[in-house]
This record gives structure tokens, sequence and C-alpha cells, in this order.
């Protein structure tokens, strides 16, 4: 189980839909900026496009009828799909998707985006972006994932910029698996650390990065609103239960100790195989905790 894969990023989509904490975008509504073209929205690890795809037509029922987004993305395979994914859903959303990744627009009856895609590495080339004066940073499902110095950079330079805030589905450490297995608070607390290890950024916030990115933002002015968002996961999500369970056990494994021997992930193997029966007969529920985070100048 990859964050970055295009599969991973498909399996997640409609929990990630269900989950994020939509009122939120509230606040976020107003007269649009004086700025040419409307609100300027920055998407940091764009994917293939979701965050665009929710956001773009929330904030345009909040008030934003002109948006200009600057999409962002290590990954060319990602931003490569974005024009056909986001073509498709605004078929089924009675939107339109015009031009390509240069120079492209998603259009409502009364709104309009233009997006422009950028290749980036945010890991290493953060001072190369500038965020928009007044404008929107956005993200979903990264902050978990980068470094505590990181995170203060890009607050740091957001605050400056005098730009709003909206991180989505960061994931904060909870976990609830029904039925219940002796296993389980192993298994999470092995997932947690995993998730504090490098993933790219340094040392990652993990399950810590929401609280602290609140604390920050509080402490350089910002107002702050949080709400849960978690995934709640039944029958219906089979597939995505399936790879996570998957993925929990191969980060458990990862961190056992002590390293190397096979009797080392052996409670891991017996705990996914209890698992994977509870999925294959419609029992097993999971609920991951996540946080949606507003900050406001």
């Amino acid at each position: 189980m990859s964050e970055f894969s295009a599969d991973w990023l498909a399996l997640r989509a409609a929990a990630d839909r269900a989950a994020r904490a939509d009122g939120l975008v509230q606040g976020l509504a107003g007269p649009p900026p004086v700025q040419a073209g409307g609100l300027q929205v920055l998407d940091l690890g764009c994917g293939t496009g979701a965050n665009l795809r929710h956001l773009a037509p929330l904030l345009a029922a909040a008030g934003h009828r002109r948006q200009h987004w600057t999409c962002v993305d290590h990954d060319p395979a990602l931003l490569a799909q974005l024009p056909a994914s986001t073509t498709t859903w605004a078929r089924s959303a009675g939107l339109h998707w015009r031009g390509e990744l240069a120079d492209a627009r998603l259009v409502g009856n009364d709104w309009r985006a233009a997006v422009v895609v950028r290749r980036l590495d945010l890991a290493h080339d953060l001072p190369a972006l500038a965020p928009p004066a007044a404008g929107l940073v956005t993200a979903s499902a990264l902050l978990d994932l980068v470094s505590a110095p990181w995170l203060d950079a890009l607050l740091g330079r957001c605050r400056a910029a005098g730009c709003a805030l909206l991180f989505a589905l960061s994931y904060d450490g909870r976990c609830l698996l029904s039925p219940a297995h002796a296993e389980d608070a192993r298994v999470i607390d092995l997932v947690n650390q995993h998730q504090r290890t490098d993933k790219g950024f340094g040392p990652a916030l993990g399950p810590a990065a929401a609280e602290r990115a609140a604390r920050c933002c509080r402490a350089l002015g910002w107002r702050v609103r949080t709400a849960a968002s978690d995934w709640v996961l039944g029958a219906e999500s089979a597939d995505l239960q399936r790879a996570l369970l998957a993925g929990w056990r191969d980060a458990a494994a990862a961190m056992a100790a002590p390293p190397g021997p096979a009797a080392s992930t052996a409670g891991l193997d017996a705990w996914l195989q209890h698992r994977r029966r509870w999925l294959a007969t419609g029992h097993s529920r999971l609920q991951v905790g996540h946080v949606d985070l507003l900050a406001l100048p």
C-alpha cells in the first residue's frame, strides 16, 4: 500500500469524500478576493486531482465563482491522470473540463476554475513555491507525512502571504476495529510508530500532525477550527479494508522487534488471517481517525 500510488488513491476516494468535514468550507464564504482570477488556490500534493474535484464546487457554492488553482505534485504519472479523471468526474457532475495540464478550466453553470498543473518536489523545493497572497493553501492526506521543520517552513511562508489554510484528512492515530482481536492494540501502536518514520520529508509527524498544525497556526495568529473526518468502513468498503489491513500488517512487521526472525511476525500474520476471515463474512468494521483543519488569517 502506497500513499502515492494511483491505485491506492482511487481505492480510498469514496471513503475520503464521505469523511471530509465539508462544513469547514463555509468558513471560507464571503466576498471573493479582488485579485484577477478570483480566489487563488494552491493545492499541495494534488495527485490525480481529488482535492480540486471535491473543493472547487464547494468553494463556488460559498461564493467564489472565479477560482484559479495551481495543483502541485512530484509524480508525473499521477499528474498525467488528472485531466482524464477530472473529465470523467465532471461529466457525471454536470460540469465541464476543458483544456490540458498547462491551461485548463473546470466550468459550472455560473462559476469557473482555471487550473494549472505544476510538477515540483515539495520535500526539497518548497522555497520555489509562492503561496498566493490572501489566497488559500490546501492539501489532502499530506500533513501526517511531513516533518516538523517542513511544516514550520510552510506555515511561516503562508502566514507572511496572508493565506487561509484548509488541510483535509490528516491521520491522527485513532483506530477502532470490530470485531475486536487481542492483537489490535499492538498492531495499531506499531503502525503509528511506522507513521512517524521518514516519508521523504524527514521524520514524519504522523498521528501528531493535525494537533501540531493547529497549535502552530494559533501561535501564528490564525483563527483555527478542526473537525473529525474519520473513515467509517463496512462491508461496502471491503476492497479498501483489505488493502488497509495488509498495509497495516506490513507496517507493523517493519517496526516489530526483534527484526529478522519469522517468529517476530507470526502473531501479525495470524492477526491478519483472523481479520480477513471477518472481512470475508461481512462482519469487519474499521473506523480510522482523521482530522480536517481550517485556519483563517
